[in-house]
């Protein structure tokens, strides 16, 4: 979006218009922006996520998805804008994880949560992974000219 010497708004290609909010596909970096009239707010999504997949869906709809990315920018719009307090962060993360167990599919995770034997499984991982890690420190220190 520029906004030209005489105070108009010219939009930019790939950009589409919501009120005061502009929404910019940015085919060229796989991301889409989202930045208010006076820039203030500004949002960049990456489409490989779960939620740029979603906009890129929504925006592709055209008219029956505009609506919806209204709904959208103006519910991001009143999150990102507040100072929070503890009990808003709270419920922005009981409604995260709500999310989360209605969708696990979309965020590469199982119905119903990790199971003790997953959970034992990934700490393994993790110290196989410090372990190789200070095996690498421990060649640096040793002066054998790896990095």
């Amino acid at each position: 979006m520029k906004v030209t010497k005489n105070g108009k708004v010219k939009l930019e290609s790939g950009e589409v218009r919501f009120g005061n909010f502009f929404v910019k596909d940015e085919a060229d970096n796989g991301h889409i922006r989202v930045v208010d009239l006076n820039s203030c707010f500004s949002v960049r999504i990456s489409k490989r996520m779960p939620l740029g997949i979603w906009m890129d869906n929504i925006l592709k709809m055209g008219e029956k998805g505009e609506e919806t990315i209204k709904t959208w920018i103006g519910a991001m719009w009143s999150v990102l804008s507040m100072a929070p307090d503890q009990e808003y962060v709270e419920a922005l993360i009981k409604a995260a994880d709500a999310n989360l167990n209605r969708h696990p599919d979309w965020y590469g995770g199982k119905a119903g949560g990790a199971t003790e034997d997953d959970d034992a499984e990934a700490l393994e991982e993790v110290k196989g992974m410090t372990e190789f890690e200070k095996e690498v420190v421990g060649l640096n220190a040793d002066g054998d000219g790896r990095a």
